[in-house]
């Protein structure tokens, strides 16, 4: 878990009271996130999305799911760069070695949550079944990455400092946190009973991309709201659903429950 916080940005200091980010002292200026949220979605605020394309009806759904992101100028958008700033200054090494580890997200990094190694020579077919799943949602961020065209916080303000890879995509929404959680919700079809465990270390993906520098807290959040939403419908449809119940049988019968 991420430690706590008791210092921000000199520019803005902001307590979302999600455990995924931290606390500060009760008497600073508050800033929730449920409060940037609501401040997303207020126009106002808003960042302008550039001029519509013809784009999939799937795709136009998605994006009036999502909603822009917030305008670097608007409250919103000033506590998410806090966050990211916070983070530059107090993050530790490990938590550096975490989100260096899943720059490239694999079933590995689920092995801790899932109580055993998951490896590929063990686990081929489980491997198999999450790369297509990674695949299938890549293709819908991309697509909603290039709709949006959010600059990473590195382009958009120097003063941050990646501690992880950089990457030339856009920032909106984030495709790690999206496929960090739903590649969690198909683990925890097949580890019932590390469900919770698998689910949180699916948010803590996202978490890390914060903490390397490499995406606002908004981008993380819109991609959990997204990767849930996607996951659901993925294992809602009967082809997928088919290809779990292959690889629960192949690999996951015989697995001791701990």
């Amino acid at each position: 878990m991420l430690r706590n916080c008791h210092e921000a940005s000199t520019e803005l200091v902001l307590t979302p009271e999600d455990n995924h980010w931290f606390p500060l002292e009760p008497q600073m200026q508050r800033l929730t996130l449920n409060l940037i949220l609501m401040l997303v979605a207020g126009l106002p605020t808003l960042a302008q999305v550039p001029a519509a394309v013809v784009q999939p009806a799937a795709v136009q759904e998605l994006v009036a799911f999502l909603g822009p992101y917030p305008a670097m100028d608007s409250d919103a958008g000033k506590a998410d760069l806090a966050i990211v700033l916070w983070y530059q200054q107090n993050r530790t090494a490990g938590e550096v070695k975490l989100a260096l580890g899943e720059v490239k997200l694999t079933l590995g990094a689920y092995a801790p949550a899932a109580g055993r190694p998951l490896d590929v020579a063990q686990f081929p077919k489980t491997v198999a079944l999450v790369d297509r799943l990674a695949k299938d949602i890549k293709v819908q961020t991309d697509a909603l990455k290039k709709h949006f065209g959010r600059p990473r916080p590195y382009m958009a303000d120097t003063r941050v400092q990646p501690a992880i890879e950089r990457e030339t995509s856009p920032s909106y929404p984030s495709g790690h946190s999206t496929r960090g959680l739903a590649i969690a919700m198909v683990l925890a079809e097949l580890v019932p009973n590390r469900r919770e465990a698998l689910l949180e270390q699916g948010r803590q993906v996202g978490v890390h991309r914060v903490v390397g520098g490499v995406h606002y807290p908004t981008d993380v959040t819109s991609g959990q709201r997204l990767g849930a939403r996607l996951g659901e419908a993925w294992l809602a449809e009967p082809s997928n659903r088919l290809l779990l119940e292959a690889v629960r049988a192949a690999e996951w019968t015989a697995v001791p429950k701990n």
